[in-house]
C-alpha cells in the first residue's frame, strides 16, 4: 500500500525537470545594494576628504539602497558636481528639487542647481546627456510590467537594470522595484503552490520559479519563506534526476527554512525511501507527521517486512482506525 502511494506521488514530481541553477544576480534597488545609512556615512567622510568622485559613487549607491531618502540626492549632487560630472549633478539637483517641494535646503539646492546648468550651458564637448533615454525606457517597462513579461530580453528586469546603471534617480525608482518584487513574487508563489499540491507542470514553469524568486529579491521584495520553498522546488528536480541524497538535502534545508510545512518533510521521507532508507524514512515521518496517513501506511507495511506478528498488529490498528475513526 505504502510502495503504490510512494509511487503515485512519485509520477507527479517525475514529471518536473531539473531546475536551472541561477547565479545570483546583482542587487538593484533595496536592502541588498547595502545599509543606506552606512553608505551616506562613508560617503560624508569621503565628501569631507575631497574625494568628490568616490564620495558620489556611495550616494549614489544609498539612493538606490533607500530611494524614498530625497535629502541623498542633494548630498550626490553636490559631490558630482565638485567632481566636475556636471550633467549628472544638474540631474540629481532636478531629483531632489522635485521630491522636496518644501525644505530648509531647498533654496539653497535651487541656487546650486540654477549654477550647475549654467556651467552645462557654458561648457564645451560634454558627452551625450547620459539621461537622454529616460523617459523611454520608463515607458518601457511598464509595458513590460503590464504584459507580464518580467524575465529575458526586453523584460522589466531588464529594463530596470538598464535604468539603474544608466543612473536612473528618485522615489520612483523604489516604487518601480516594488511593483517589480511583488509581480515576481506572485508568480513564482503560484509556482511553488502549484508544484505543493502535485499539480503537473511544464517543465519550463517549474524552472521558472527560483529566478522569479532571485528577482524578487535582487529588487528588494524578501520573504523568509523563499529559501525554503526554493530549496523544495530544487529537491524536486533532484528527485526527477533520481539524485535521492540530493533531494533528501535540498528538502532538509526546505523544512528547516519552514517547519510549519510539513509536506517539506514528507518530500524528505519520499526522497530516503526511494533511496532505499526506509527505516530512516519511517523515523522523519514519525517525527513530524506521527498520525498522518501517509505515515501508518509506512509503519504498517514495514512492520509486515520486519515481523508477521508485528505487522499483523499494526494492520489491525490500520483497519480499526480507518473504519472507526478516533473522535476529534
Amino acid at each position: 500500500m505504502w510502495e503504490l502511494a510512494m509511487r503515485s506521488e512519485l509520477r507527479v514530481l517525475m514529471m518536473s525537470l531539473a531546475i536551472a541553477g541561477v547565479a545570483h544576480a546583482e542587487a538593484l534597488v533595496g536592502p541588498g545594494v547595502g545599509n543606506a545609512d552606512t553608505l551616506v556615512s562613508e560617503g560624508s567622510k569621503l565628501f569631507n576628504k575631497k574625494q568628490y568622485a568616490k564620495a558620489a559613487d556611495n550616494f549614489l549607491k544609498a539612493t538606490r539602497a533607500n530611494p524614498a531618502n530625497a535629502q541623498t540626492y542633494v548630498q550626490l549632487a553636490r559631490a558630482e558636481m565638485l567632481a566636475k560630472d556636471l550633467q549628472r549633478a544638474c540631474y540629481a539637483y532636478r531629483v531632489y528639487l522635485k521630491s522636496v517641494p518644501d525644505s530648509p535646503d531647498r533654496k539653497k539646492a535651487s541656487a546650486e542647481s540654477d549654477q550647475c546648468e549654467r556651467q552645462v550651458k557654458a561648457a564645451r564637448k560634454l558627452p551625450e546627456d547620459p539621461t537622454k533615454g529616460f523617459v523611454d525606457s520608463r515607458a518601457a517597462f511598464f509595458t513590460a510590467l503590464d504584459a507580464r513579461q518580467l524575465l529575458g530580453a526586453g523584460s522589466a528586469a531588464e529594463t530596470l537594470k538598464s535604468l539603474v546603471h544608466g543612473g536612473f534617480l528618485g522615489p520612483e525608482l523604489g516604487e518601480m522595484a516594488q511593483k517589480l518584487g511583488t509581480a515576481a513574487t506572485a508568480e513564482a508563489e503560484a509556482v511553488h503552490a502549484r508544484a505543493l499540491s502535485g499539480e503537473k507542470l511544464p517543465p519550463e514553469t517549474l524552472r521558472s520559479a527560483r529566478p522569479l524568486y532571485q528577482l524578487a529579491a535582487d529588487v528588494g521584495a524578501t520573504s523568509s519563506e523563499a529559501k525554503g520553498k526554493m530549496a523544495f522546488l530544487d529537491g524536486l528536480a533532484e528527485l526527477n534526476d533520481k539524485s535521492w541524497k540530493k533531494a533528501e538535502a535540498h528538502f532538509s534545508e526546505a523544512a528547516k527554512s519552514d517547519p510549519a510545512n510539513r509536506e517539506y518533510v514528507f518530500y524528505k521521507g519520499l526522497a530516503l525511501y526511494q533511496a532505499g532508507d526506509k527505516a530512516h524514512a519511517l523515523k522523519v515521518l514519525e517525527a513530524d507527521l506521527k498520525d498522518d496517513p501517509r505515515t501508518v501506511v509506512l509503519r504498517a507495511s514495514l512492520s509486515v517486512s520486519e515481523s508477521p506478528e508485528t505487522g499483523a498488529n499494526e494492520l489491525e490498528k490500520l483497519l480499526f482506525s480507518t473504519r472507526n475513526p478516533p473522535e476529534k
